[in-house]
């Protein structure tokens, strides 16, 4: 049996949120790493897994790899142009977040979560598929680049407050943060 034939995509269920929730973490990490001035790391709620599956504008497959399990997750959701005399109207597909579990990378998952998607936002009506990545993920990059994504904009950032006070504001929205997680637990 091929690698590809061991990969089953489908839509996520309610019990798949701990799998997810353990996924989303390897990102989580890795963008609180990237760009620790916008993330911080941190377990996600149950609730946010919940109020997900329940939003009927998203897309949430998961990819399900034997023996391993729960190995990769995207969410995406459909929107439109909005109304402007200076915007072509147009829909497209946004992936918000796909993740492949580490040890499961090279193996066709994400690919095939990306297919999946693709053809989800094309049967909406979509005429393109864009996403974010973050700088410095040379990885996901270089993944997408593969899969045919070309830049599409930038997105400049200049700090306003000197480096001592930028830590010290970040880590104030950590706490924070960490502070509204264990609120919603």
């Amino acid at each position: 049996m091929t690698a590809a034939a061991k990969i089953r995509v489908r839509r996520a269920r309610l019990e798949d949120g701990p799998a997810a929730a353990a996924l989303w973490r390897e990102i989580d990490d890795l963008h609180a790493a990237l760009a620790p001035g916008y993330f911080c790391a941190g377990a996600r709620a149950e609730s946010e897994w919940r109020a997900l599956l329940e939003d009927g504008t998203a897309l949430v497959l998961v990819a399900e790899a034997r023996p391993a399990g729960l190995a990769g997750l995207v969410v995406a959701r459909i929107y439109d142009t909005p109304e402007s005399p200076t915007m072509v109207p147009r829909r497209r597909g946004h992936v918000e977040s796909l993740v492949v579990a580490a040890g499961q990378r090279r193996r066709g998952l994400g690919r095939r979560l990306m297919d999946e998607t693709a053809a989800w936002a094309r049967a909406a009506g979509a005429v393109e598929l864009v996403l974010t990545i973050w700088a410095g993920n040379d990885g996901a990059e270089a993944f997408y680049a593969r899969l045919g994504y070309r830049p599409l904009s930038r997105v400049l950032a200049r700090s306003l407050v000197p480096p001592a006070d930028a830590d010290q504001a970040a880590a104030g929205g950590r706490r924070a943060a960490r502070a509204e997680r264990a609120h919603t637990r």
